[in-house]
């Protein structure tokens, strides 16, 4: 007579050797589930802190338009707050360039404090502006800025003056005034190095600001740009157990931006640091970094590219960002 193996099980139930290997095979996944998860999370970036920055109050009021202390407030990278605040910049910083007339990146080692929102400009008796060193000369002439104020610089390794820390971009835009070029807004990328220790935080408040016309417009052309929108972090040394400003020497941000000249001007012979950038088919363009928030740091990055190739300037700023830029000098060109 056949038996009813169902029938057994149902009445019976499971044997322990049957309970005890589930409960051994449970006990196996559920660990390698907790260890899978304790490897993930401490793989994950931790959530960003604050530390307080010692800007001074005229420098808070230059860059954020007031001097409340709040402000010396920063996100530690990384910070993934900041992070959403510079893809909203970015987002702005491509609409604001597609209806530029020209785009002028000038580098600075101090704050700037010259933001126009028209510049007197007469096509009839000034120079072509074809350059950013051009646009340089003429705002010293024509608008008295400090000739100290924007650096007299081409590309880097052309001199061996250490590169400029800070940036301002120029974005300029179609004029109803006469004889006046309409600044729409400016960008200023300022990274600020904090290495004498004591009271101060070890590393670097990296920021980037948008400037634009007040609200309500005002009726002449003598006013000045306002603040409107910026993102900022703060960088501790690559190498945690910093100390002293020798413990990070080669921690930075520079450079900011490189400049490639119409391939045109090959036809006058410079040296091969100024010529290794001339390579625009047709116009002139930029690349761009801005302080990536999702960075731990901006700890020292390997180049091995040729000095007679102009990556040998810049190849190491794709270790510490992923904010980079293709701007064309002319856009409407």
């Amino acid at each position: 007579m056949k038996r009813d193996r169902s029938s057994r099980v149902d009445r019976f139930g499971y044997s322990s050797i049957e309970l005890l290997t589930v409960l051994a095979l449970s006990a196996i996944v559920i660990g390698g589930m907790v260890v899978s998860y304790g490897t993930l999370v401490r793989s994950q970036p931790q959530v960003a802190s604050v530390v307080e920055v010692p800007l001074a109050n005229s420098r808070l009021t230059n860059f954020y338009g007031t001097s409340s202390s709040s402000y010396k407030d920063t996100p530690v990278a990384p910070s993934y707050g900041s992070l959403a605040r510079a893809e909203m910049l970015r987002e702005q910083f491509y609409h604001d360039v597609l209806s530029a007339t020209a785009v002028y990146c000038l580098p600075r080692n101090n704050d700037n404090t010259w933001k126009p929102a028209y510049i007197s400009y007469d096509p009839e008796v000034d120079d072509e502006l074809d350059t950013p060193q051009k646009f340089r000369e003429h705002i010293i002439r024509v608008a008295g800025v400090s000739a100290s104020l924007y650096l007299d610089f081409r590309n880097p390794g052309v001199t061996s003056t250490a590169l400029a820390t800070n940036a301002s971009i120029f974005i300029l835009s179609f004029s109803a005034q006469a004889k006046k070029m309409r600044v729409q807004a400016i960008y200023d990328i300022d990274v600020i190095r904090f290495s004498t220790g004591g009271t101060q935080p070890l590393g670097f408040h990296a920021s980037v600001k948008r400037f634009t016309d007040p609200y309500p417009l005002p009726t002449n052309t003598t006013y000045n740009l306002v603040p409107a929108g910026h993102y900022s972090v703060f960088y501790p040394p690559a190498n945690p157990a910093a100390r002293v400003a020798t413990d990070f020497a080669k921690d930075g941000f520079t450079p900011l931006f490189v400049t490639f000249e119409r391939h045109t001007r090959l036809a006058q012979r410079e040296s091969t640091a100024i010529d290794r950038f001339k390579l625009a088919a047709e116009r002139p363009f930029y690349f761009i970094w801005w302080p990536d928030p999702a960075a731990r740091h901006l700890g020292e990055q390997a180049n091995t590219a040729a000095a007679s190739l102009p990556q040998q300037a810049y190849n190491h700023m794709a270790g510490r960002t992923s904010f980079m830029f293709t701007v064309p000098m002319f856009p409407t060109l």
